[in-house]
């Protein structure tokens, strides 16, 4: 916040605005911009989340497709809304501006991503200088490159037969190279399971490998035999659930929290 600000003699301005944490290369880098604002001291020239105002009728999310599409010329979606809200007092020459940031995590659709954009460049989250960047990005990029939905998610499933008995164990938590990472383990029940990790760029790509894992799965005659989640609802569990209904499974276990 600006020290000793004129309000008695400038407008006085109120505004919402999104910013977007757009991650990249396996949720491991964040897009920073650059901030031009001449004159304004504290915010021309540093860095931060790419965004803008929302419009008159605007959802957020509608506000933040639209302002990388105009800023940056990235199409985008809006993942999840972060839990913290930020707000900064900036004085311009002709008004005082109070203003209430809001921030998403996003992706790139497509393989759009440049490594290039106009006065902007991706960051790896250790590389990031927050003394050179907007007040409230620091919260933002930490709270951006931690999601509790994949910290613990595991769902188990076993199969029996004459021979033996089989387990297959899908864990989705962050590994070294990504933060949306998923281990298997599979094999016969009481022996030394093999294991084998993948990793890939969005949650979407994460879901839907998840999905088609169980279903295939369940097409090989598996059952649903535990599922654990972190609290909160995780939508592709769903879509497993029904499909194991459909193969005329008994009814999935309840949901152990984390």
């Amino acid at each position: 916040m600006q020290e000793q600000l004129d309000t008695t003699t400038k407008p006085r301005k109120m505004i919402t605005v999104v910013c977007a944490c757009i991650l990249a290369n396996g949720g491991t880098e964040v897009l920073l911009s650059t901030r031009h604002a001449p004159g304004v001291v504290g915010l021309d020239g540093k860095w931060e989340l790419p965004g803008g105002k929302i419009e008159f009728g605007e959802t957020p999310e509608q506000a933040i497709v639209r302002e990388i599409r105009e800023e940056l010329g990235l199409d985008i979606r809006a993942m999840r809304l972060l839990p913290y809200l930020h707000t900064n007092v900036w004085e311009y020459p002709h008004m005082i501006q109070h203003v209430v940031l809001a921030g998403y995590v996003c992706e790139v659709l497509g393989a759009q991503r440049q490594n290039s954009v106009a006065n902007a460049r991706w960051f790896h989250h250790g590389e990031i200088d927050f003394d050179f960047t907007l007040p409230g990005t620091r919260e933002f990029v930490s709270l951006a490159f931690h999601d509790e939905r994949f910290d613990r998610l595991c769902i188990r499933f076993r199969c029996s037969d004459q021979e033996n008995d089989r387990e297959f164990t899908v864990v989705a938590q962050p590994t070294m190279f990504s933060q949306y990472g998923l281990v298997k383990y599979w094999g016969r029940i009481g022996s030394r399971l093999r294991m084998r990790i993948e990793e890939f760029d969005s949650p979407k790509e994460l879901d839907d490998a998840i999905v088609e894992i169980a279903k295939r799965r369940l097409a090989d005659g598996y059952r649903i035999a535990e599922i654990e989640v972190p609290e909160g609802s995780y939508k592709p569990l769903m879509a497993i659930i029904e499909h194991a209904k459909e193969k005329n499974q008994p009814p999935a276990p309840p949901l152990r929290p984390c």
